[in-house]
């Protein structure tokens, strides 16, 4: 089994949850995914809670990785490992308030018409 292909089926299976506004593509999204040989891969997570997710979706998981990868004896495992030092950073919603707090950051002159305008921003 080629990493390559593993993850991009995988990154395709993600894709398809969120076009379903699955909740657990983001649990998807997290998981580290290593190859332990040809037949077998393991699906690291960082807690149970994301584990769950996953196991819950496991026969959908499981039929669409052994046609995309074409192998009948594909096998995975999930796991949590709560050092998960090298999982991705997902880039979540901003609020208003930190919307703001980021422009005017980058610039200053938002801040200052807002004070000048003395507008009372709802966060």
């Amino acid at each position: 089994m080629e990493e390559n292909a593993l993850k991009q089926a995988w990154a395709e299976y993600i894709l398809r949850l969120k076009e379903e506004k699955n909740p657990a593509a983001q649990p998807f999204e997290l998981a580290l995914l290593r190859i332990r040989d040809e037949n077998s891969f393991e699906a690291v997570t960082a807690n149970n809670i994301e584990k769950q997710f996953i196991e819950q979706d496991r026969n959908k998981l499981f039929a669409y990785l052994q046609g995309k990868l074409q192998n009948r004896f594909l096998q995975f495992s999930v796991i949590v490992e709560e050092k998960a030092e090298n999982r991705p950073v997902i880039e979540t919603t901003m609020t208003s308030k930190e919307q703001f707090l980021k422009m005017a950051e980058e610039y200053p002159l938002v801040r200052e018409l807002k004070e000048r305008l003395r507008l009372d921003l709802d966060y």
